[in-house]
Order: C-alpha cells, then sequence, then structure tokens
C-alpha cells in the first residue's frame, strides 16, 4: 500500500469512526432531550395550576373528550387530571371560542369544586392590538376570571358592555373587542358547565 493510498484509508476510518460516534451520542442524547421537550411542554400547560396543588404529572393521564358540544372543539381532544398526594385536585379542559376573526382556543383549568383556576390561550387569529390582549402576557384581562364559578350567579359574569344604562357589570370588554371578550367569557363558562354535567366522568381516577 502506498503512502498515499495508507493516507486516504486512515481518513476515511477516522471519518467513519466520527460519524458513528456521532449517531451513536445522538441516541444517547435522544431519551433526555425528548424528556426535556415533554417538561417543558407541560410548563407550558400546567401554569396554570397553583403552585403547591399537584405532585403527578397531569399530561401522562389524559381524558378522552368528543368534539362540539359545551367545549366547541373541532375535533376529539384530550383533558388532563391533577392530582395532590393521591387525590384530584383539578382538570384541564380544552374549549373553542368564536372569535371575531376565527376560533379562539384556549385551556382552563377547573377545581374539584367546580371554580375556575386559570385559563390561557392556545390560538388565536384576533386583531393585533386589540383582540389579542385576551393573551396573558399581553394583558391581566384574562385572569380576571379566575376564581369565578357558575354558583356566583349570571350576574357576576356580566361583561359592562352588555349592561343596561346605570347597571354595572363585573368585568370590562377589551377595548375595541367586545365580540372577542363575550366569546372567551362564553367559553369560560361552557367549559365550566361541562365540567359540572361530566363531573362524575372527569374525576373518575384514571391509571398513571
Amino acid at each position: 500500500m502506498t503512502p498515499r493510498l495508507r493516507q486516504v484509508v486512515t481518513l476515511a476510518l477516522i471519518a467513519l469512526l466520527g460519524g458513528a460516534l456521532l449517531i451513536a451520542l445522538q441516541q444517547l442524547a435522544a431519551p433526555r432531550i425528548e424528556q426535556q421537550r415533554q417538561a417543558a411542554a407541560e410548563r407550558a400547560l400546567l401554569d396554570l395550576l397553583p403552585a403547591g396543588s399537584y405532585d403527578n404529572r397531569p399530561l401522562s393521564q389524559p381524558i378522552a373528550l368528543p368534539a362540539g358540544g359545551l367545549l366547541g372543539n373541532a375535533s376529539a381532544e384530550s383533558g388532563y387530571q391533577a392530582s395532590l398526594d393521591g387525590q384530584l385536585s383539578a382538570v384541564l379542559l380544552p374549549v373553542t371560542a368564536r372569535g371575531y376573526e376565527g376560533p379562539i382556543r384556549l385551556l382552563v383549568a377547573i377545581s374539584v369544586d367546580g371554580r375556575l383556576l386559570g385559563s390561557k390561550v392556545l390560538q388565536q387569529r384576533e386583531t393585533p392590538g386589540l383582540g389579542d390582549s385576551i393573551e396573558r402576557q399581553r394583558s391581566p384581562w384574562l385572569r380576571g376570571f379566575d376564581g369565578k364559578s357558575l354558583a356566583d350567579g349570571e350576574a357576576s359574569w356580566t361583561l359592562r358592555a352588555d349592561t343596561d344604562a346605570g347597571q354595572i357589570g363585573q368585568f370590562d370588554q377589551i377595548a375595541g373587542a367586545t365580540v372577542t371578550s363575550r366569546a372567551v367569557k362564553d367559553a369560560l363558562q361552557r367549559a365550566l358547565r361541562f365540567f359540572d354535567e361530566q363531573r362524575d366522568y372527569l374525576l373518575k381516577a384514571r391509571q398513571p
């Protein structure tokens, strides 16, 4: 074997070994990367739940939910159970509002006694600077519904835009986005009604 050929063979072997090592490292890292991705996805969804209110992994306990109905979702989706010390503490439900520019997909957290713990927008196409104020990071408006329940009565859910002269509504509507405000309020109430109607199913213990 000539020195030139020997050099080519050596470089080829180094390249092959380097490629094999890279593939092996990627395979070893893949499970950890996937775990980190899942953990990030969980944090993004579970930030609705109060700190210390659960110690399980809710996304590993999905609840099958039908399309349409009170939740208004275009297709079948999953809800999730949160628990603390083995006792259910909350349920997460996806619900779709009929916004001004199209569907608004929300996720709501509801306590076992039927009270809204929090809500967030998963997807929306509302007018920038107006309807997109439903986003929690843009405006505190959506947080105003936290702690509400259907037992509080319809008057406690009223938008000021929907009251007669001289009457006082519980919530301001988003300026310039009354349709969006009504749609989101309606969706939150529908999610609570769905919870009330399906309480036994939603709170049934499931295997992790």
